[in-house]
């Protein structure tokens, strides 16, 4: 008899195959994944006790994937799997509600104990129904408040709602800048046209009774003809939760019910309720975060660091190389003809190349690595611990990812782009931060105005 479901995520087929047998081997039943859509396609079809997934991979993260797992079923526990350079990335994940992660390598037996440890947990869990209740409660919450993304937090929290209640459908709507309106946010299980008539059925006969109300209401659906009594045919009431944020009534999470207004429990009332703050408290927090990002060290396109974070990331550096007496080693990388871009295509174009190259920088260097918007078509990669024959290494690599990759292929433009990079390491150029970008952007512009599309190595002084 198998000691429980597990889905191992692992875009390495060495490691995929490694944790698979030990498992299998210690009696679990084991499904190995290589990407992410195979793995939430297993995660819901149903039955998985645990969710096994390496915190890096090419295409998403552990991060990622444990918020799409968490959203789905709260009660599925995920064990992260993390290299040296992502412990801060692993702890953050537990912060979001992993149950462990483990430092690679793995041996057989530290997996083993810490899957029979989280099943010994689930097991308890499963045997005391009132826990298991208020664990769920926790778990899906959160979810919601470890989430800062504005535009996901919709769909988190109707997900959150939807998964404690079990309802049959749901819908966010939102109060726009006018307040005269609301918008359709996030909906599940009911398509957009069902929703529009849905929504002008609130607005015209229900919204006036509920807008200034701070609790739950359940109204039970009235009678109703037309296209709006064929959408809402199959429900019995319609459970109203109002989302208050900054004590500005903002909108409403909806629920679509088959039951009856009477059968709803106390706590199952003040479950709902209890959810709902904590998705106001959560878009609060989004929108303070989005609010100090433009004056912080995040720049708004890309979401890389910007040149803000580059002081304290390059005296972090040289404080770390003092005590170490490790180089790291500075790479300033512009963007080819990157005007033709703008010319060709307009800015908005040339802002998602941007966000595009961005992402592909972050995927080729490490976890520990710093990379920055510096301004403009400007990058900087601050590349922790590595002296310059292994930062021509990487350079050289990324040099040859951005020529290979096709920019803004799945909107048809197929775009294609090369870099040139300088090069200047801490501290075989420079002693100090400044002499040491001011070498590193003469290098790359020296690579420029040689070739382009070229990786150069600052001189080094004698």
């Amino acid at each position: 008899m198998s000691k429980g479901k597990i889905v191992v995520l692992e875009d390495d087929a060495f490691f995929r195959n490694l944790y698979a047998e030990i498992l299998t081997n210690s009696g679990y039943d084991v499904t190995k994944t290589s990407n992410a859509k195979e793995t939430m396609d297993v995660i819901e079809a149903g039955g998985v006790d645990i969710l096994i997934t390496d915190l890096v991979m090419p295409d998403v993260t552990g991060q990622d994937v444990l918020i799409r797992t968490k959203q789905f079923n709260a009660m599925i526990d995920v064990i992260l799997i993390t290299a040296h350079g992502s412990i801060e990335s692993a702890i953050k994940a537990l912060k979001s509600g992993a149950f462990d992660y483990l430092n690679k390598p793995i041996n057989a037996e530290e997996l083993t104990l810490t899957v029979d440890r989280c099943m010994d947990q689930k097991k308890l869990i499963r045997e005391n129904h009132g826990l298991k209740n208020a664990l769920k409660l926790f778990e899906v919450s959160r979810t919601i408040t470890s989430c800062l993304d504005i535009d996901k937090l919709y769909a988190l929290s109707l997900d959150a709602l939807m998964q404690e209640t079990m309802e049959a459908a749901g819908i966010f709507l939102v109060y726009g800048k006018s307040r005269n309106a609301l918008d359709i946010k996030a909906l599940r299980q009911i398509d957009h046209w069902g929703a529009e008539k849905f929504t002008k059925l609130f607005k015209d006969s229900i919204e006036k009774d509920v807008r200034n109300s701070t609790k739950v209401i359940i109204r039970k659906k009235p009678d109703l003809t037309g296209e709006a009594g064929r959408v809402l045919r199959d429900y019995e009431s319609f459970v109203i939760a109002p989302l208050i944020i900054n004590n500005i009534h903002s909108g409403f999470l909806i629920l679509l019910s088959k039951r009856f207004p009477e059968t709803f429990s106390p706590i199952e009332i003040e479950n709902i309720l209890f959810l709902t703050e904590q998705a106001a408290l959560s878009f609060e927090n989004a929108d303070k975060y989005s609010e100090a990002k433009g004056l912080a060290m995040v720049d708004s396109l890309t979401e890389l660091y910007n040149a803000r974070y580059l002081e304290v990331a390059l005296d972090r550096e040289i404080k770390r190389s003092k005590r170490t007496s490790n180089p790291f080693t500075v790479l300033f990388m512009d963007l080819d003809y990157f005007k033709k871009v703008n010319d060709s295509h307009g800015h908005l174009v040339g802002s998602r190349v941007l966000v595009e190259v961005g992402k592909l920088l972050t995927r080729v260097v490490r976890e520990v690595d710093s990379v920055i918007r510096y301004g403009g078509d400007e990058y900087t990669i601050i590349l922790a611990d590595t002296d310059h024959n292994i930062a021509m290494i990487v350079a050289e690599r990324i040099r040859k990812k951005v020529e290979e990759n096709v920019f803004l292929k799945n909107e048809g433009l197929n775009l294609k782009i090369t870099v040139s990079i300088g090069l200047a390491s801490f501290p075989m150029h420079a002693k100090d931060k400044d002499d040491l970008l001011e070498i590193a952007d003469h290098a790359m512009y020296y690579g420029k105005e040689t070739s382009r599309n070229t990786v150069y190595l600052a001189p080094i002084s004698k």
